[in-house]
């Protein structure tokens, strides 16, 4: 089968596309990838100028981009993940008019980005990280070929050595979400460090890095380097928590270089992994506290949880894993 795999713009997603492209070559697929991630800093420039001509010409170019691709490489699966420039309905209807299946990997929250309602009914597969009521939704707009397909664990990328000198007792990695912002700024304490894109904003003592987004690299430093990495997943709630349903990236990403994580817990988190067993998750924020001041006690216990949970991960929650059950569901 030979897949096109549709590479993001920006954001968490791009790992994750060239992830699943490298997932179906080793599973023997005839598989290319076409990169938009060299657009970034001129699609900000287009969203941040209210210019109609530029608009346009950027549009062109990534559009001229992707069809060059299909036409080289004549795909018979178009595979795209959540922040793809795949938005076009126009050429999406054309591209199933010339017998190429249609895919999608809605790797976000849909009551946060909402964009899936103009382009789900157009695909012939859609893959989301929700369930209901999210299916609900989509079938309200005449979208039924839709999957359950949670995120995984990259085990091709660098892994740095791990290094526990200097240690960082207690970290987070991620965007400033609402929830975040109002938690974390209850986490008066001086061992804990936050890093990522968009938390220059704040004034929080704690944050290192504030006015990037760490790479992949240093985000997997930050992790082996952490005793606890707290995952508190995104919200737009301010003091939501232990709320929501999916479960992000970053849960599979931890467990899979066998570091100790803290996270929010998550209705579908059981389905993958066994919170009493695998990872501690918390119903609420004070549980959260009293957590991190018991495990920065308590080395031994946190070896056990992050042990447990890199076994389940490598057996089960690889892209390579889910590039089967792609290949299961499309085949």
């Amino acid at each position: 089968m030979r897949i096109l795999v549709v590479g993001a713009i920006q954001g968490g997603t791009v790992p994750i596309g060239h992830a699943i492209c490298s997932a179906f070559n080793q599973l023997g697929q005839d598989t290319c990838f076409v990169d938009f991630s060299d657009l970034l800093e001129e699609f900000k420039e287009v969203r941040s100028v209210d210019d109609f001509e530029q608009s346009c010409q950027f549009h062109v170019k990534y559009k001229t981009r992707l069809l060059e691709k299909v036409v080289d490489f004549v795909p018979d699966v178009i595979f795209g993940v959540a922040q793809s420039p795949l938005n076009d309905t126009e050429i999406l209807t054309e591209l199933k008019k010339a017998g190429i299946t249609l895919c999608y990997w809605f790797l976000e929250d849909y009551q946060i980005f909402d964009y899936w309602k103009a382009i789900a009914p157009y695909f012939d597969y859609f893959f989301t990280i929700q369930k209901d009521p999210f299916w609900e939704q989509l079938k309200e707009i005449d979208c039924h070929n839709y999957h359950y397909l949670p995120a995984a664990f990259d085990s091709d990328l660098e892994c740095p050595a791990k290094e526990r000198e200097p240690a960082i007792p207690v970290s987070f990695v991620g965007a400033p979400y609402l929830n975040r912002v109002h938690f974390f700024g209850k986490l008066s304490r001086g061992d804990f460090k936050i890093y990522g894109d968009g938390w220059d904003k704040y004034s929080n003592p704690s944050i290192v890095v504030g006015d990037r987004r760490v790479t992949e690299l240093e985000a997997r430093n930050i992790y082996q380097r952490s005793l606890i990495n707290i995952n508190l997943h995104s919200s737009t709630i301010a003091n939501g928590f232990g709320r929501g349903d999916f479960i992000n990236p970053r849960t599979f990403e931890l467990a899979g270089l066998g570091v100790f994580q803290l996270t929010d817990m998550r209705k579908l988190l059981p389905f993958h992994f066994d919170p009493a067993d695998e990872i501690v998750a918390l119903s609420n924020w004070e549980d959260m506290q009293n957590a991190i001041d018991y495990f920065l006690e308590h080395d031994a216990e946190r070896e056990m949880y992050a042990k447990r949970a890199q076994e389940r991960v490598l057996n089960e929650h690889t892209y390579l894993h889910r590039a089967q059950e792609i290949l299961n569901i499309i085949s």
